[in-house]
């Protein structure tokens, strides 16, 4: 957690969203370091349980049951954070573009976002398939079935990750290969992405979210 509060740059007080919060470990500890944080997990269950956790400690915090990709904050929060693998458990690229577009809209302008998830060059090197956990190779996904529900993790290199940062209008900053600053390497575990949205946005770049029949209708002035 200091090297989070590091990387982002937080001041005291600081509006945090955590999308994936799950149980929320480390939402609840931003808490307690003062900052205002909102906790947002599709999977009501373990949102019992941080609730909880957090109503026991009198904590400036708030849960909510949420799909990442249906979020409609706008400029609200001084950092955004996918921790713990968060990032990926969606069904599609499409999918995880379109989360990305929600956390950059609830973003302050120059606010940060990071992306904390496997490092996929660490993993592959040691990776051992089984009949139960496979790795998709054409999806780029870690496949596992070993108990229900099945659970599917979109496992991205660092340059696919800075592609889609860059579609959904983010700037990528830079990455390290843990908290303490490491340097991202093929032994590190994790990879942590650092990226910014601009103080003064463009306009979207051709091959985000705005492709599609209604694009090439309105290019042509249809209704």
């Amino acid at each position: 957690m200091d090297g989070l509060e590091r990387f982002l740059t937080l001041e005291p007080r600081s509006r945090v969203l955590e999308l994936g919060c799950a149980a929320g470990r480390e939402t609840l500890e931003l808490a307690r370091r003062g900052h205002r944080v909102l906790g947002i997990d599709p999977d009501e269950r373990v949102l019992a349980a941080a609730r909880a956790a957090a109503k026991g400690e009198r904590l400036n915090v708030h849960f909510m049951k949420a799909d990442p990709r249906e979020i409609s904050y706008r400029g609200d929060f001084d950092a955004v954070l996918f921790l713990g693998g968060a990032f990926g458990r969606l069904p599609s690229d499409r999918d995880d573009l379109r989360a990305l577009d929600n956390a950059r809209k609830a973003l302050k302008p120059g606010a940060k976002l990071l992306l904390d998830v496997v490092n996929r060059e660490w993993l592959l090197r040691r990776f051992e398939p089984t009949a139960q956990v496979a790795f998709d190779f054409e999806k780029g996904r870690l496949d596992d079935r070993r108990s229900p529900p099945s659970a599917s993790l979109r496992i991205y290199a660092l340059t696919e990750l800075i592609a889609q940062l860059e579609r959904a209008g983010l700037t990528y900053i830079r990455s390290w290969g843990g908290y303490d600053g490491k340097p991202y390497s093929l032994d590190s575990s994790r990879l942590i992405v650092l990226a910014e949205r601009p103080r003064n946005e463009k306009p979207p770049r051709r091959g985000g979210l705005d492709d599609g029949l209604p694009t090439a209708i309105r290019i042509k002035g249809r209704r």
